[in-house]
């Protein structure tokens, strides 16, 4: 009788011995995907440091923006697909103040306060749109929020400090047209290349 108590406690304890659980977890951990934001829109220079010459990959489109004349930082011209648009600034040497304007629309992108290249405020009045485009901390200029109603999208460069290359995360409106997309990703683009030329400080 003794032994077979003996032998009945055996078994439960082995019956009671917790479970390895690294093998299915290894599985379930291979079946788990890391989920990655995906990059939406670029906007890179045709060569290293090249600050006159860039393309903006935008879903399917590209469109390029180039000065139009060499080292002419007030005046820039959009083509794309069917699109022509000019981006300038009011006045010359007015960094606070463009204008990217074409036939059919006119969208100013302004610095909220004078020389606060941190804040601007993106708006085509006519038709009543307006985004704001910020840096996400205080003179970051790697990093960017776009607010447009609620919709937000980030702007980073791909690598610290490398202003030649852009990543933008996150999808622009099916509504927006081109011209707006182009007026928003042109913001950190351009404060940066005056911060380089030494311009702005």
């Amino acid at each position: 009788m003794k032994f077979l108590f003996a032998l009945s406690l055996l078994a439960l304890s082995f019956s009671c011995i917790k479970e390895d659980s690294s093998s299915s977890n290894q599985t379930s951990n291979q079946n788990q995907q890391i989920v990655y934001p995906s990059v939406t829109a670029e906007m890179k220079t045709n060569f290293s440091e090249d600050w006159d010459n860039w393309r903006f990959y935008i879903g399917d489109t590209t469109a390029q923006v180039i000065t139009s004349f060499s080292e002419d930082w007030d005046n820039w011209d959009l083509s794309a697909a069917g699109i022509q648009a000019d981006i300038f600034t009011n006045f010359s040497n007015d960094w606070d103040n463009w204008k990217l304007s074409n036939g059919d629309y006119v969208i100013t992108m302004t610095t909220s306060f004078s020389e606060d290249w941190d804040n601007w405020d993106i708006n085509d009045n006519a038709n009543g749109w307006h985004a704001d485009v910020t840096t996400s901390f205080s003179e970051d200029w790697d990093n960017w929020d776009v607010n447009d109603n609620g919709h937000i999208l980030d702007i980073q460069t791909a690598f610290s400090e490398d202003f030649d290359n852009w990543d933008v995360y996150g999808d622009f409106p099916s509504s927006y047209p081109l011209e707006y997309r182009v007026a928003i990703l042109f913001v950190p683009v351009i404060v940066n290349v005056l911060i380089i030329q030494g311009i702005i400080p």
